[in-house]
């Protein structure tokens, strides 16, 4: 199997257990087990405790839910290895995509000399990685699950660090890249806390793709593909950023319209959905960075 065709196989069998998930959850897909198996925490770098992002997060959540794993602990043949853990007898691994690049040579551009300039070309790399289930010998320390109250607090202060202006009132939620601002129904309208803070981290997610920001493109109509395509960066950042903050996961009724859409391009064009997980990915990078900023405001 080359490469090119493993990295088409590894995104092929991501979107067909996405697709899988939209067709038998419709708009309760974010009630799916694979969110409430993970303990509240992402899938992590058994090493480095480091979280894995974009794609990989999706990717090790179906895998850790098909095979029953009980952690969301992984890591790659050599790395266990170097713990000093080896990997039980005929298990497989699973695989994960690292960012990589190689130098061409842009025939089209030369240098002072006549050469052609050199240029790098970033591209995803397969790795393989093993659950810790896999490995002999290792123990996995059990997360604690979030106290609900703490996780208010901590869900506050994280949309707080972010600075978004959130103006509230009215009956529909929205951001408006033009205005900048995000609009809210006020708490009291919401049939519970988590489904507040569940459609509040929708939006912040949406925030964070204007212009002055990671400039996502907003130009999209209601009912095309860009359109639908924005909506599951901002569904599926929120599910992230949910399992990060403890909020038990929320299910939006208006976005049952847009499943058939998903579904259609997890056909025609699964590397566009997979761009557009990466792209959540990015904003809860993007919104972690301003919580070190909002922690240093404060020790000023």
């Amino acid at each position: 199997m080359t490469k090119k065709n493993n990295r088409k196989q590894i995104i092929k069998k991501v979107a067909d257990r996405l697709k899988k998930m939209l067709k038998t959850e419709g708009s309760n897909w974010k009630k799916n087990s694979i969110w409430e198996a993970s303990d509240f925490s992402l899938p992590m770098n058994a090493n480095t405790k480091k979280a894995y992002s974009g794609f990989n997060v999706f990717n090790l959540l179906f895998e850790k839910q098909e095979k029953n794993y009980d952690n969301n602990e992984w890591g790659t043949f050599r790395m266990w290895n170097k713990m000093g853990y080896r990997i039980k007898a005929n298990e497989k691994a699973t695989y994960i995509f690292y960012n990589d690049k190689f130098t061409v040579e842009d025939k089209n551009k030369v240098d002072e000399f006549g050469n052609p300039k050199k240029r790098q070309i970033w591209y995803l790399k397969p790795h393989a990685v093993y659950n810790a289930n896999q490995v002999e010998g290792y123990e996995v320390k059990k997360p604690k699950l979030p106290n609900k109250a703490k996780s208010v607090e901590v869900a506050d202060e994280y949309i707080k660090n972010a600075n978004p202006t959130i103006k509230f009132g009215g009956d529909r939620a929205y951001f408006s890249p033009n205005f900048d601002y995000i609009q809210m129904p006020t708490k009291e309208s919401f049939y519970g806390t988590e489904e507040y803070y569940g459609v509040l981290l929708h939006e912040l997610v949406h925030w964070t793709g204007h212009k002055d920001r990671l400039n996502r493109d907003f130009s999209g109509q209601f009912g095309s593909d860009a359109y639908a395509i924005e909506e599951l960066v901002a569904e599926t950042g929120s599910a992230i950023l949910s399992a990060i903050l403890g909020i038990s996961q929320t299910v939006r009724s208006d976005h049952a319209k847009y499943i058939n859409n998903w579904i259609n391009q997890l056909d025609d064009k699964p590397e566009q959905v997979i761009k557009a997980i990466n792209k959540s990915s990015k904003a809860v990078d993007f919104l972690d960075e301003l919580q070190k900023k909002g922690e240093k405001k404060k020790v000023a």
